[in-house]
């Protein structure tokens, strides 16, 4: 309970001067999937460096990107993350101007020296312009991730002054064209991978856009042969990632800076590579759709949680961190009360949406996706079936059940300012 005390005292009192500020190194992947770390029970990933950070540090099950209006859906989350705020009330990823703050300036506002290092396109250029230092890194396949890196960990040798880091890494790793260096291929062997419990050959039904970006990246019907081609090469590249992580940390402990420094992993959503329910990409609502997140640092506290979360709800959680209010309009909930163990939620339910073709919302348990365009539901019982595998959404003994989470649904459109018709 003491260590609990003084951790909230930590990060929720105000902080007399800079040098008592932890640093933070937020890492944000872009296209990685929640349960592609071994830790977190992948058998057949090679992570040891994020293995680690699960072993130090608090991770929660449940964190998801809210969606997005666009098949790119890496750009609506950056800039959630970048803004704090919800999905319909973002700026458009393309804009020169916004009035709100951006996630650098309360760092800037603390004290803290600020540097982004990140892809440039499919993310919020305005708010990567507000870090003191930027440096915009296009994908550039097997190079990628350690050219992102090598910037990071110059910082980390050459950082001489008293002010605390606040050091922004999201590169486009592991989005495809997925090409990592020949040391990480070698640890995959395509046919001793195993396929999700979810694998089908094509989506059971017209989800609205099954012919999206993404969903090109395989011939249909998908093949077991071919889809274990797609994870080799999907995990090479994560482990790459991780091994890149690891240098930074690394750098971090011959700096003396690992026992002072906040590390938040996370990725912009996950996605359905390998076959999942048919398909490939992020244009969709499933469970695949979820991020991992683990945070570990000083204070901060071994263990996990399975709360709703959004990632936008970590722009008032560095907020914290950096013992900084909270700016004006955003949106995201601090999951600092998580963290210290004074709460076990931050709300009862979530919601998300793509384009005007899917919408879900979801409880503890229970979990609806709504297809507009075809005039479809989906109900899935999550504790007994966490791979959405037995729709009940036709079932007598559901269908009050299915009016509620309709009614919930058409509740959350209203709460979020979705732009589409409620739901019936």
């Amino acid at each position: 309970m003491r260590f609990l005390y003084l951790f909230v005292v930590a990060l929720l009192a105000p902080i007399a001067s800079a040098a008592a500020k932890p640093n933070v190194i937020f890492v944000l992947a872009d296209d990685q999937r929640f349960d592609t770390i071994a830790a977190l029970g992948n058998k057949d990933i090679h992570t040891p460096n994020l293995d680690k950070l699960v072993g130090r540090g608090f991770h929660f099950t449940n964190a998801y990107c809210q969606g997005s209006m666009v098949p790119a859906v890496c750009a609506p989350s950056r800039t959630m993350i970048l803004t704090g705020r919800s999905l319909f009330r973002i700026p458009s990823p393309q804009a020169e101007t916004y009035d709100g703050s951006t996630l650098a300036e309360p760092f800037i506002a603390a004290g803290y020296e600020t540097l982004h290092v990140g892809k440039p396109g499919n993310s919020f250029r305005f708010a990567h312009k507000k870090f003191v230092t930027s440096f915009e890194i296009p994908h550039r396949n097997a190079p990628t991730a350690k050219a992102c890196a090598d910037i990071i960990i110059d910082r980390i040798k050459t950082h001489f002054t008293k002010n605390p880091m606040f050091y922004y890494l999201a590169p486009s790793v592991p989005h495809d064209p997925r090409v990592a260096p020949a040391q990480f291929h070698k640890l995959y062997d395509p046919a001793k991978l195993t396929l999700s419990k979810n694998f089908m050959k094509q989506h059971p039904f017209d989800n609205g856009e099954l012919n999206v970006r993404d969903e090109k990246l395989a011939p249909v019907p998908r093949t077991e042969d071919e889809m274990r081609k797609h994870l080799a090469n999907y995990y090479a590249c994560i482990s790459n990632l991780d091994h890149e992580l690891g240098r930074i940390l690394d750098a971090l402990a011959k700096a003396k800076q690992e026992e002072n420094t906040i590390v938040v992993f996370t990725s912009d959503q996950g996605l359905a590579v390998g076959g999942r329910h048919g398909l490939m990409g992020k244009q969709n609502l499933y469970e695949h759709f979820k991020s991992p997140l683990v945070i570990a640092g000083p204070g901060v506290p071994k263990g996990k949680s399975d709360a709703l979360v959004y990632l936008f709800d970590l722009f008032p959680t560095l907020c914290e961190f950096a013992g900084e209010k909270v700016p004006k309009g955003v949106e995201g909930k601090s999951l600092v009360p998580i963290l210290a163990g004074k709460e076990t939620k931050v709300r009862d339910h979530l919601f998300a949406a793509y384009k005007d073709v899917q919408r879900m919302v979801r409880d503890g348990q229970w979990k609806l996706i709504w297809y507009p365009k075809v005039e479809r539901f989906q109900l899935f019982d999550l504790n007994t079936d966490p791979d959405e595998v037995k729709d009940l959404s036709d079932s007598a003994d559901h269908a009050a059940r299915l009016k509620d989470m309709r009614a919930l649904m058409a509740r959350e459109q209203k709460t979020w300012g979705d732009t589409a018709p409620p739901v019936k």
